[in-house]
């Protein structure tokens, strides 16, 4: 008998934390032999990277084109719209029954961005158990569901797994999730980043930016939002570069491009405070690790962040990280060896633990190995994916490669 597949749910394929963590979990699932297949909503620059790892369904609500006479003669007898919902209804019917040619045992959403299309679009998979990813706190809870969806999202999960200790608290606290049937759990494929940081091009700030080769980088990453704190990595950069003037101080943000609708909102604001040569802004890009790499501190200037991927990035490349307390999980990694935890948006004590960063090199040294040490310790790949294959395994018995069980 054909085995059953699990069948995961991605909001989108842009370039960011949660679509990546998913990505990377996939691969090392695939490389177990576990039957998986993909219902991708959006699409995105990581839809390739997705394809080659597993079978993909695409959920693309597109707008409706008819030829213009139809179109016109529709719109007179207003049956225009009638026709678009026909159109949009047999899109539907094709979708459900490629993916009921699946063999689909379990369902895994990863991320709540995903709890309409679960309310609404998987509604003949209601019956199967679900696994529930989730990577976001209260701020992102408004922006990216609807109440009702939600607890309905929430109501039929029959395990949650967060990010960190933090998320898990949230979920537990705020909407009564039993926390018995919660996991924290977060990936960071070991192996893959070095073997990636082993062809990264350590000069690129030095020949895209012309920063000067002694420079002495604050780094920072991410889609350029509110909730990133771009506005509070830029007041902090120009705190740090007044107080330190005449070192070549650079802070460089990673993912903020025109696309964002506060670029233009940071970008100004950097010129007003006369910085456009000490903060530089970088577009998404998937040579990230690149500039990653070039940095001395990691800023987490986010307002809210439930476990941002970057923090074990930088500190995979033995880099300290500054972050604020009770804005996600990061201090649970970063604690008192790894960087500093400020109080919360406190600009002044940010300041002053990143200038201390830049001033005494044998500190950033030493709270960046603390940092490498504690990731390879507490996310050991193997057993990460491990223990979200035990918990798949509770509710769809999978035969998967003998060689990861020994």
């Amino acid at each position: 008998m054909e085995q059953k597949k699990i069948l995961f749910v991605s909001h989108d394929a842009n370039r960011a934390g949660s679509q990546l963590l998913l990505l990377q979990l996939l691969r090392l699932l695939k490389e177990r032999g576990v039957p998986m297949h993909l219902l991708l909503c959006n699409g995105g620059e990581l839809e390739s990277e997705f394809e080659e790892v597993v079978g993909v369904t695409r959920l693309y609500h597109k707008k409706i084109t008819t030829p213009p006479l139809t179109g016109k003669i529709l719109r007179k007898t207003n049956l225009l719209k009638m026709y678009e919902e026909r159109s949009l209804q047999k899109g539907n019917e094709r979708i459900l029954a490629e993916l009921e040619q699946q063999n689909i045992g379990l369902i895994f959403i990863n991320s709540i961005a995903n709890a309409e299309v679960y309310y609404d679009f998987l509604r003949p998979f209601h019956q199967l158990p679900l696994v529930l990813f989730v990577h976001e706190l209260a701020m992102s809870v408004k922006i990216y569901t609807q109440e009702k969806q939600l607890a309905y999202l929430l109501k039929k999960t029959d395990h949650l797994i967060a990010v960190s200790n933090a998320v898990a608290d949230y979920y537990i606290r705020k909407y009564d999730f039993p926390g018995a049937h919660v996991s924290t759990f977060t990936l960071i494929d070991h192996e893959h980043i070095d073997q990636r940081l082993a062809a990264v091009q350590h000069d690129i700030l030095e020949k895209t930016y012309k920063v000067p080769e002694d420079a002495i980088v604050i780094g920072g990453c991410g889609n350029a939002e509110w909730r990133k704190g771009n506005d509070i990595f830029n007041w902090i950069a120009s705190r740090v570069i007044r107080k330190t003037q005449p070192l070549p101080v650079y802070f460089v943000w990673v993912g903020a491009g025109p696309q964002h609708e506060i670029y233009e909102l940071i970008a100004s604001d950097i010129r007003q405070m006369g910085l456009s040569d000490k903060i530089i802004l970088i577009p998404p890009t998937p040579r990230a690790l690149d500039y990653i790499n070039r940095f001395d501190v990691l800023l987490l200037s986010s307002r809210e962040d439930p476990y941002p991927l970057v923090v074990m990035e930088a500190a995979l490349q033995e880099i300290p990280v500054v972050c604020f307390e009770d804005a996600g999980g990061a201090p649970e990694l970063i604690e008192a060896d790894a960087g500093f935890v400020v109080p919360y948006m406190d600009i002044s004590a940010a300041s002053d633990a990143i200038i201390q960063l830049i001033l005494d090199p044998s500190l950033r040294n030493t709270m960046g190995q603390n940092a490498r040490r504690k990731v390879l310790e507490r996310h050991n790949t193997d057993k990460s994916v491990a223990s979200v294959e035990a918990i798949i395994q509770k509710y769809l018995p999978l035969q998967v490669s003998e060689q990861h069980n020994q």
